[in-house]
């Protein structure tokens, strides 16, 4: 679904129904970072039903996965892929932990194993009957696979941007597609128009003073390092984002100058 057009209100929508209409016990909606449960979490607390006007949270009970555990009378479960993750395991996960986007800590991590997870008896395989991954394309790469394949349940993906690897993942499964043209035309989204700004830098490039920190990717092993330059380095409009000043290292800029 494109950005803006109520990816989450959709997720609400739809377990609504399953509730009342498939009678589905308990269902796991799974966020990337700890501030879109909380934003998801009053999503479910606004949501007015449309038979009676009541809310969603009037009839079903909806929370964010703590200390305290799922527990039998919970409908909704909310958490990020690394509190479950946590929980499945045994471990105790720092709350800090919860801010930083599951992607990223994957994307940082090339050489790591997958997160193994073995049967946890107090977490049953068959606990949620519906998964539901909001913004799925991040949160289905090496580390997490497991995580997400835990559950004997029906696994739904929610997207903005769907990559190859994502669609795959699904098995190709698309079931529904949304797109930013759809909700312009129902007056959902509104349109825009591209402008294309060109600056002295983009056009000419410009010289990276020594002394300025910079980050070393080494390419094959994406390890990262900071290392204060020598000397000065010139670059073109075409290497703006991204310095290559070696077949396999990319230099990015941190800051400038050093002190």
């Amino acid at each position: 679904m494109a950005t803006g057009s109520g990816k989450t209100f959709t997720a609400v929508t739809e377990i609504y129904r399953l509730a009342k209409f498939a009678k589905v016990k308990r269902v796991l909606f799974l966020v990337d970072q700890g501030n879109l449960g909380r934003q998801a979490l009053k999503e479910f607390q606004q949501y007015t039903v449309p038979e009676d006007g009541r809310k969603f949270t009037e009839l079903y009970n909806a929370h964010i996965l703590g200390q305290a555990g799922i527990g039998d009378e919970i409908k909704v479960t909310i958490s990020t892929i690394q509190r479950l993750y946590s929980r499945l395991t045994n471990n105790e996960l720092d709350d800090d932990i919860d801010e930083v986007s599951g992607y990223e800590a994957d994307a940082n991590s090339f050489n790591q194993k997958s997160r193994d997870i073995s049967y946890n008896s107090s977490i049953l395989i068959e606990t949620f009957d519906v998964v539901i991954v909001d913004e799925c394309h991040r949160s289905i790469y090496n580390l997490w696979r497991q995580v997400l394949e835990y559950f004997d349940a029906f696994l739904i993906g929610l997207t903005a941007t769907p990559t190859k690897k994502t669609i795959g993942f699904f098995n190709q499964n698309l079931v529904s597609e949304y797109t930013h043209e759809d909700a312009v035309i129902d007056k959902v989204n509104v349109g825009y128009d591209v402008y294309s700004i060109r600056t002295k830098k983009t056009a000419q490039g410009d010289k990276i003073e020594a002394g300025t920190t910079v980050q070393i990717r080494d390419k094959t092993t994406k390890e990262k390092r900071l290392e204060e330059l020598d000397q000065a380095e010139e670059y073109t409009g075409k290497q703006i984002d991204q310095s290559i000043i070696a077949p396999n290292q990319i230099r990015t800029i941190i800051q400038r100058p050093c002190i």
